[in-house]
């Protein structure tokens, strides 16, 4: 399904029920949570939703005199508790991936939320780093830490993802070297140890950074392990170990057959 369809049955989706959370839809949709945000994102620019904390609320006429068909505090409960649990899976695996990062190390750091929370130990810890990224919320957290040399890419800017993408992106990653990096994926598919990329320049940014880098760590949290859709940009044994949160053992078991370490 093209995004521009998605967007058209969310639509449908919020308007009919009053609102959707952005776990529901990934699930609904077999994407990525940062999909249906950037979905939600599109809508809202549009004028045809109200996104509030972890999903989204239908856009009521300004006449209407009816109220929420739900308490706003609990649905704000509902959403909030929602992220709260994407967001810790996420957070464990930028806490696993610090243990990684040694004083003195040259790194790439992708554009994904898990590396977000990476950005964030990297700049409230004491090693001397230089980080490259193409993400801006990435540089933002690095700023106030001077012993982190941090780098942006460069290149066409996505706003929905907040980072730098295309083909001047990947020609300015060229001569670049890195000893360790960190890289996000939309999803995997464990049947065909398929990563995957929520659009081609993505991938393909992400493929020049593997050809760069010494070591390279696949950032999945559980969540990631079930969406099946995307563009393929590499395979789970291109990488050098995956980061992950899940403890289920049929993907910790699928990981392990294609040769790679789990690092949990």
């Amino acid at each position: 399904m093209f995004p521009k369809e998605r967007r058209k049955e969310i639509l449908e989706i919020v308007n009919a029920t009053g609102f959707a959370t952005v776990d529901d839809l990934s699930k609904r949709f077999g994407v990525s949570v940062d999909s249906i945000r950037k979905d939600l994102k599109v809508l809202q620019r549009e004028g045809k939703i109200k996104r509030e904390y972890g999903g989204a609320l239908r856009l009521e006429p300004e006449s209407a005199a009816a109220p929420d068909p739900a308490p706003s505090p609990t649905l704000e409960s509902i959403l909030a508790d929602d992220e709260a649990k994407a967001d810790a899976g996420r957070r464990a695996v930028a806490a696993r991936a610090w243990l990684e990062i040694n004083d003195g190390d040259a790194i790439f750091l992708g554009v994904s939320r898990t590396n977000v929370y990476l950005a964030d130990l990297i700049a409230a810890g004491d090693k001397r780093l230089i980080v490259t990224t193409n993400m801006i919320d990435v540089l933002q957290r690095l700023a106030g830490n001077p012993r982190v040399t941090a780098l942006a890419t460069g290149g066409y800017l996505n706003v929905l993802n907040n980072g730098f993408t295309g083909p001047a992106c990947i020609s300015l990653l060229e001569p670049l070297l890195f000893s360790k990096a960190f890289l996000g994926t939309c999803g995997i598919d464990l049947g065909t140890s398929a990563v995957l990329a929520t659009t081609t320049d993505d991938g393909k940014v992400n493929d020049q950074v593997l050809k760069n880098a010494s070591y390279r760590f696949l950032l999945a949290d559980h969540e990631k392990f079930s969406i099946h859709s995307g563009y393929r940009w590499a395979s789970i044994s291109d990488f050098t170990a995956v980061i992950t949160d899940s403890t289920n053992p049929n993907v910790l078991r699928a990981i392990a057959a294609t040769g790679t370490p789990v690092l949990c």
